[in-house]
């Protein structure tokens, strides 16, 4: 059955609402605090009373208490000093200073140092509930509070857990089917080029030709694949030497040749000729630009026109663009591009993969390259006109004369 109390026109109802907690009651009237544990204890709060510092501390580390509530002015010792004994203790503890109307400026320098409240002796029962209820309350969403954070860091555990499972597993498996693929490859390769004598059947060439290439591309997502599974792991190291720009370029557009050929595409190469040597990792660098020379070839119209370009701008940092003139994708498809594994719903409102083999793994490797770098990838699209890929290296962690300048300096 529910009990209720009323104390002065202040009513709390036993296994209702009320926040119960437990309270420390420091006073050395005695009758004082048994009243206020009485008070207490009919709305469901545990109640300790002591009358000094010392009983106060003994009592306080066998019942733990949430809430003090502390004479200012006990007989032989100052309230403020026992507060701050038991918060030495109970560094949680919440308190709340019992005092006369004298005592105005000194309570107000106690709750500037920490004192939850105050109660002006003498006070009514519903008085005594009232800041007894604001401070359970607090003290309540504090646990809660304590308890979401504990969730969440058990939760970011977990996920952390969950993703380096989930590197190890891409990194495994993209080195192993990696190996399966490139024996198809071989394989494939001896019977479409006819190594060991002739087929006798065309058709079987044919064929041959069309695994050998099939199983290439496949191939390729699977070193991509253990490729973001060593990114994503921190695994990847940079080896910086002295290299070209144009030189990189140039090898990256032409590992796309065939198909630039077939499409008919136009490529314009456009590279700032002030531009000094690159201090980087050269092969990190080859395969962004290879990344998105292929996004663009990809997602480029046949006979359409594609361009590479790099500058360096006033403070000497250095831009490399690449653009193409496809179909180009809504704001919101950009994120999606950017996933592992994304594709992106293109201007048409179809998924923008021209390529059946495509992993969607492109532009985040080229992203998470370029980060490892020190440098930044932003994708910019104009649904119908293209898309634009702008990486953004600082001077000094891409040219040798800049790194010594800042030595110097």
């Amino acid at each position: 059955m529910t009990e209720q109390h009323t104390q002065s026109g202040g009513t709390a109802v036993a296994g209702g609402s009320v926040q119960r907690v437990r309270v420390l009651v420091v006073d050395d009237e005695v009758l004082a605090a048994e009243g206020v544990q009485d008070i207490l204890e009919l709305e469901g709060h545990i109640v300790g009373i002591a009358q000094d510092k010392e009983s106060a501390l003994q009592a306080a580390k066998m019942m733990a208490p949430d809430l003090a509530l502390v004479d200012l002015r006990l007989k032989e010792e100052w309230g403020l000093d026992v507060i701050t004994a038991l918060n030495e203790v109970f560094p949680n503890l919440l308190c709340i200073v019992q005092t006369g109307n004298s005592d105005s400026n000194v309570v107000i320098d106690a709750l500037r140092h920490g004192v939850y409240d105050y109660l002006v002796k003498p006070f009514q029962p519903d008085q005594l509930l009232r800041v007894t209820a604001r401070a359970a309350e607090k003290i309540t969403l504090e646990r809660e509070r304590v308890e979401m954070m504990r969730e969440l860091a058990k939760a970011k555990e977990q996920a952390e857990l969950a993703s380096i499972s989930k590197t190890e597993f891409l990194t495994r498996m993209g080195g192993e089917l990696g190996q399966h693929f490139s024996t198809l490859v071989d394989l494939s390769s001896t019977m479409a080029q006819e190594r060991l004598g002739p087929i006798g059947n065309e058709n079987y060439t044919t064929c041959a030709r069309g695994i050998a290439a099939g199983c290439a591309r496949m191939l390729n997502n699977m070193r991509n694949i253990g490729e973001l599974g060593l990114l994503e792991g921190g695994n990847k190291s940079v080896n910086a030497t002295d290299f070209s720009l144009v030189d990189v370029v140039q090898e990256a557009v032409s590992h796309h040749q065939a198909m630039i050929n077939q499409n008919q595409l136009q490529v314009e190469i456009s590279i700032e000729e002030n531009i000094p040597a690159i201090q980087s990792d050269r092969g990190h660098f080859v395969s962004i630009v290879d990344h998105l020379v292929s996004n663009a070839v990809k997602f480029s119209p046949v006979g359409g026109r594609i361009g590479v370009s790099a500058r360096m701008d006033e403070k000497g940092d250095l831009w490399l663009q690449v653009n193409d003139h496809g179909q180009g994708m809504p704001d919101d498809q950009i994120s999606v591009a950017m996933a592992p594994f994304g594709r992106a719903v293109g201007g048409d409102g179809a998924v923008s993969n021209a390529d059946p083999f495509c992993a969607g793994l492109g532009l985040p490797l080229a992203q998470r390259l370029t980060h490892l770098l020190g440098g930044k990838l932003g994708i910019k699209s104009v649904v119908g006109a293209g898309t634009s890929a702008r990486v953004f290296f600082p001077r000094d962690q891409v040219f040798e004369f800049a790194k010594r300048r800042s030595a110097v300096l």
